[in-house]
């Protein structure tokens, strides 16, 4: 009985500190949509409140006024189009990786580990000088070609890791029924690859949204800019109007939020999935 107790003390205790935890890591977010909601003199009164009269016409104007509609189309363009390469390359290779026999398999994992490690920085000047070169520069091609080389590495790792815990003899019976290599893996292997194929494009959408240094360096025509450099623009122009930052971060935050409420279901089942099978 009494140990009964302790257990639920303790149980009570640690609900209590992941709460706590929750509401730590909730509360810029809230503070975000609670200031966007409000007027520029009240959050400078008092930079932490509750909005006295719901100012909704701070997205109306943030929207127009941040060209918010142009860098919605352009990042959900590039993502689209960067989600479409990543998954069809990395799981091509995640399948030759982890079922056929390819001499120098070790190799090219590590290489593709090896390139993780290298900080994007690093390359930066060459990479610009070569596509201005090529008149790539303020081009949407040049960040697409970028962040898929980028994401392929890691995606390529991830896919194989949940493809060696899929039962070869599922293909094998595939192979049985005559289907080539190709067709095992489009009506056996692929579908079976779902979960995983989710994580890798929510993953992916997420990291292109918010990548700023590439799209900040290869895109200056205001017609091209993502919604992070957008963003960012939008707040050096509007920095004594706090209001129109907080409505912008929101807006720029949403879509994101959103898409994981969505999908999380598939993200988390696509990572512990990968990750007791790895």
């Amino acid at each position: 009985m009494m140990r009964g107790k302790k257990k639920t003390i303790v149980q009570c205790i640690i609900h209590i500190f992941l709460m706590f935890l929750v509401l730590f890591q909730l509360f810029p977010l809230i503070v975000l949509a609670l200031n966007s909601l409000r007027t520029d003199i009240e959050i400078k009164n008092m930079p932490i409140g509750i909005p006295k009269h719901l100012e909704f016409t701070n997205y109306i104007q943030t929207w127009i006024k941040g060209s918010y509609a142009i860098a919605f189309r352009n990042s959900i363009f590039i993502g689209m189009c960067v989600i479409l390469i990543v998954l069809v390359a990395a799981s091509l290779a995640a399948y030759g990786l982890a079922r056929l026999n390819i001499p120098g398999k070790a190799f090219f994992i590590a290489y593709f580990m090896l390139g993780m490690s290298f900080p994007t920085f690093l390359y930066i000047v060459p990479l610009y000088y070569n596509f201005s070169k090529l008149g790539l520069i303020n081009t949407q091609l040049s960040l697409i070609i970028i962040y898929s080389a980028g994401y392929i590495p890691f995606s390529i790792l991830l896919i194989r890791t949940f493809l060696v815990g899929i039962p070869k003899e599922l293909e094998e019976a595939g192979k049985i029924d005559g289907c080539s290599e190709v067709g095992v893996f489009l009506h056996v292997t692929l579908p079976l690859l779902k979960p995983i194929l989710t994580t890798v494009a929510l993953i992916v959408f997420v990291w292109c949204w918010n990548e700023f240094l590439w799209s900040n360096t290869f895109i200056t025509a205001d017609e091209l800019r993502t919604v992070a450099t957008r963003f960012y623009k939008f707040t050096s122009e509007w920095s004594k109007d706090l209001a129109k930052i907080y409505t912008a971060g929101i807006i720029a935050l949403s879509p994101i939020v959103l898409l994981y409420l969505c999908l999380q279901k598939a993200f988390i089942e696509g990572l512990t999935q990968g990750a007791v099978k790895g």
